[in-house]
């Protein structure tokens, strides 16, 4: 099984590629909130930056929220991952079981390539993340920004990123597998296909059981965490995970909702074959679709989330800011410029969240065409030029990329909104409940990249597709 595992591994270790650096980033990710959030702790006391009592009470309370943070991104991005991976193996496993291999040890053998490509890419990701927060403290310090004050980054959850990248990924693989090697080997053959259903009602009975108690559970937990929060920030802790659960069935469901909205967002490309092909994809095979759109949907929620979340934090405790100026105006300007520093810091550290997004949506993409050569192969025997391929690609590549952003947009704002509430709406120089305060740029910014991403992550797919002919396309299986 190890053996077989690490075969795997050195004559294939290209397909891990994504993988190898989804596990990189998150880890890099979820090591630089944890070194972000000792730093900020420590200037905030020892730096004299925040006298204010609550705002530190607020900082203990992120502490657990960044971290909780960093550990959804990593299983729901890496889990992603490894699933398109392993569905666009099921042709290799199932030569595999032809040939006498058995379920469970394929299963392990995979298993242990998720966790050697999870250890690989989160310990790297450590030792970087550890090495960028050195480098930008000392920035910081010679500046001025930050004051020279003794600190040991070094924590105990420091170990988390490692952890997570390993068992995220173990168990990515362990799961992604289990549809192509829990059934006979000649079943196994077949199923390379994408599933195509394409109603609720198809959906096995405890799945859709799953779903619906994960939402509407979550979201309960998330507006009992709201009302917790206009009594005390702790209520964040509630709050925090009924998002984050409310998400999941979000994302277990997306099977049934993302072709609808992909199907209206064809429009959009106009009425031509491409554009008309293109959209007929994401109804044929719908699950393959809602993997290619929900990586997206994860980092533009997160940026979204945590930029509102951020901007209506910067504005409502300007209040308290200003509750303390009567009483020190130095005091207030550096709780003023500290607020700032971090809001700063934290859109950076989430901007990493898009990166995993983007490399996941050209994985998506790739792996669609490279499931589809013999498709594509036909409609170049049909007359299809390799333009109008290209196209078809870039009509695609455009209709995941505004449903994902759009319900990135939405998701962002409701849940940055919920989570802000929850965390302030207590203070008593706020008042309780407010409206969140959204920034334009974040929009713009949004709107723009996922501009940009449609035509970058189409070009490798693109190439890909038409540099196969026809009539070796056609030969494929």
């Amino acid at each position: 099984m190890i053996a077989l595992a690490f075969r795997e591994l050195w004559h294939g270790g290209r397909q891990h590629t994504s993988s190898l650096l989804v596990a990189f980033i998150t880890s890099v990710f979820a090591t630089m909130m944890i070194e972000m959030d000792i730093v900020l702790r420590v200037q905030s006391v020892g730096g004299q930056f925040i006298k204010h009592g609550y705002v530190v009470l607020l900082l203990d309370v992120l502490d657990v929220l960044f971290f909780f943070v960093a550990v959804f991104v990593a299983c729901i991005v890496t889990a992603n991952t490894f699933g398109i991976i392993m569905a666009g193996r099921a042709k290799h496993i199932a030569l595999m079981r032809l040939l006498g291999a058995s379920a469970g040890t394929l299963r392990g053998a995979i298993a242990i390539e998720g966790a050697v490509v999870g250890f690989v890419g989160a310990a790297v990701g450590l030792v970087v993340g550890l090495v960028v927060t050195q480098i930008s403290y000392g920035a910081l310090v010679t500046s001025g920004t930050f004051v020279n004050t003794p600190i040991s980054t070094l924590s105990p959850l420091l170990v988390a990123p490692v952890i997570v990248g390993v068992v995220s990924t173990t168990g990515a693989a362990w799961f992604g597998s289990r549809k192509i090697l829990g059934v006979s080997p000649i079943e196994a053959t077949g199923a390379t296909q994408e599933p195509r259903i394409v109603a609720v009602s198809e959906m096995p009975k405890r799945l859709r059981t799953l779903i619906i108690a994960s939402f509407f559970g979550g979201i309960a937990l998330l507006i009992a965490g709201v009302a917790i929060g206009l009594k005390t920030p702790f209520g964040l802790l509630v709050a925090a995970p009924g998002g984050a659960l409310s998400f999941v069935g979000f994302v277990l469901g997306s099977t049934f909702f993302i072709p609808v909205l992909l199907k209206a967002a064809g429009r959009l490309t106009g009425s031509s074959t491409p554009s008309v092909l293109a959209s007929a994809n994401a109804q044929r095979y719908p699950a393959r679709s809602a993997r290619s759109t929900i990586g997206l949907v994860i980092g533009v929620t997160l940026v979204t989330m945590f930029s509102v979340a951020g901007q209506s934090f910067l504005t409502q405790t300007s209040v308290v800011v200003a509750a303390a100026a009567s009483a020190d105006a130095a005091d207030a300007d550096g709780d003023r410029a500290f607020l700032q520093l971090t809001m700063g810091i934290l859109t950076v550290l989430i901007g990493f969240s898009l990166v995993i997004a983007a490399i996941g949506l050209v994985n998506s993409l790739s792996l669609s065409v490279i499931q589809r050569r013999r498709e594509i192969g036909l409609l170049r025997a049909l007359g299809f030029t390799k333009q109008q391929v290209r196209m078809m690609i870039l009509a695609e590549s455009i209709q995941l990329t505004v449903v994902g952003a759009a319900t990135g947009l939405v998701l962002g704002i409701f849940y940055g909104w919920a989570g802000v509430l929850a965390a302030i709406a207590s203070n008593h120089h706020i008042g309780g409940f407010f409206w969140p305060t959204i920034p334009g740029w974040i929009i713009i910014s949004i709107v723009a990249g996922a501009i940009v991403l449609a035509i970058v992550s189409s070009a490798v797919p693109a190439r890909s597709a038409v540099r196969v002919s026809p009539v070796r396309a056609l030969a494929i299986e």
